[in-house]
């Protein structure tokens, strides 16, 4: 078995990571520590606010599930982002949900969930369908593996992020400058650059890659600061306007694939979305993206990105050799910044501060976990939460108790997919990483939706979220 995937301490942690980048600030972690600094050893320091007050910063895609969860609990939250709008980027990308799919049918409202399908890449494969995910030879287009899973779906964060707001009311453009702890133990307010405040019982950090909540657990923005991957990964979506086209280069693989290159780069494949339904392709939006091992350069206009992507893709087999270099002039070809940070204790101010999802745990996209891991952070932290707000426990005990769970899961992830990016842009190696040698099946002890204690209460939740949606009429 694959060295992600031995035991869940110190030593695997160690393991995991690829020598070749491994570093001080990356061998932090040690679960010793973890208890030393995290676990409170006075469980009765501080009484239940009269009324909870989750204030969440960020509202992507894992900001908007939690405000979902919270407001299907009944619990009092406000939401906050520091972007003008909702979906204000222009950069597009696709994400995979699979093993924390239950877990998100718990946490949406029955009206959400049952548009998850409608929502995906592609509808016309049902939530439940399975298959084998295709990982194939870019030079000859044989598949080099088939990547099983038992259901799972592949969303476009614009939709995604839609579907979770619907019912949301985020208040935009908001910058966090400060967040400032009540010095009896109570209470928690965040500052705003507009010189707005907001006070309440909790934060929770969902404010992405470069989270500025991160910053204010640590005390120290160095220590939150990520590391660059060192990998140039273009990222775009394209609509061909021809139907034929369209039709061409999704013949093979209907949803998506990942070529492997023996040049050492890796090229993807995904439909993105349908604007007009299935039966107009030449709407089609398409998701790309092409990345190779390397320090990538930043003074690159979109042309200059888009010309060294169709060179790449003259090796490439049909239809992936198409389906790149049929992308118009004036596309505008991203560079994805990707980084890293290996998830390590923080301070959480006696359960007044945690984080979730990119915030916690940044990593790179390249084994399909990152969601996953996110929708598994907001369902142990919403049963925490609500712990704390029944009066059933402390916030100082509940909060450490997530972060107990989270923080190892977290950094053990972000070190296995780190791994797991190398190797598959070396060719030399690509057949030996966890990708291959695992799937997109979580690590042992992250998924423990069927073992854990309360499995039974979260299968007769999963079962009466169902029985709700067949009630509810989706929308078109």
């Amino acid at each position: 078995m694959d060295k992600c995937l031995r035991s869940r301490h110190s030593e695997r942690m160690r393991a995991c990571f690829p020598s070749d980048v491994a570093n001080q600030k990356l061998n932090k972690y040690d679960s010793s520590d973890y208890e030393r600094k995290i676990i409170p050893t006075d469980m009765t320091a501080q009484n239940v606010p009269s009324e909870t007050h989750v204030i969440i910063i960020g509202a992507g895609i894992t900001g908007l599930v939690l405000a979902q969860a919270l407001k299907k609990e009944g619990i009092r939250y406000s939401i906050f982002e520091k972007d003008e709008s909702l979906n204000v980027r222009s950069n597009e990308w696709t994400m995979a949900i699979h093993w924390a799919l239950e877990r998100l049918e718990t946490l949406l409202p029955p009206e959400a969930y049952a548009n998850m399908e409608k929502a995906s890449c592609n509808p016309a494969v049902p939530i439940n369908a399975g298959g084998n995910y295709p990982i194939i030879h870019a030079e000859t287009g044989n598949i080099i593996a088939g990547v099983p899973y038992k259901r799972g779906l592949r969303v476009p964060r614009s939709k995604m992020r839609a579907l979770c707001g619907e019912g949301i009311d985020v208040q935009y453009g908001k910058h966090v400058q400060d967040i400032n702890f009540g010095a009896d133990g109570q209470g928690v307010a965040v500052k705003f650059q507009d010189g707005t405040e907001v006070s309440g019982t909790i934060v929770v950090g969902a404010d992405g890659t470069r989270s500025r909540c991160r910053e204010v657990a640590l005390n120290s923005a160095e220590k939150a600061a990520t590391t660059p991957f060192p990998i140039w990964h273009m990222n775009l979506t394209v609509c061909y306007g021809d139907a034929e086209k369209a039709r061409y280069v999704r013949s093979e693989f209907p949803t998506s694939f990942l070529a492997l290159s023996e040049r050492s780069f890796h090229a993807f494949q995904s439909i993105s979305s349908m604007p007009d339904g299935p039966d107009h392709p030449e709407s089609w939006v398409f998701h790309l993206a092409m990345a190779w091992r390397g320090e990538a350069r930043h003074d690159l206009s979109y042309a200059e990105r888009l010309a060294i992507i169709k060179e790449k893709a003259d090796g490439l087999a049909e239809p992936a050799r198409s389906s790149f270099k049929w992308i118009p002039d004036g596309t505008q070809v991203h560079k994805a910044d990707i980084s890293y940070w290996v998830t390590e204790p923080w301070d959480n101010h006696q359960g007044r501060l945690t984080l979730v999802g990119d915030a916690a745990h940044p990593m790179p996209p390249y084994r399909g976990q990152g969601l996953n891991h996110c929708i598994a952070d907001i369902f142990e932290l919403v049963g925490n939460i609500k712990k704390a707000a029944s009066g059933e426990s402390t916030w100082d005990a509940t909060i450490s108790a997530y972060e107990a769970e989270m923080i190892p899961r977290g950094a053990e992830e972000v070190k296995c997919s780190i791994e797991n990016g190398i190797m598959l842009h070396d060719w030399e190696k690509v057949k030996q990483s966890p990708v291959f040698t695992a799937g997109f099946k979580p690590m042992k002890g992250h998924d423990t939706w069927e073992t854990n204690k309360d499995h039974e209460e979260n299968q007769k939740k999963a079962e009466a979220a169902r029985g709700m949606r067949n009630n509810v009429v989706t929308t078109t």
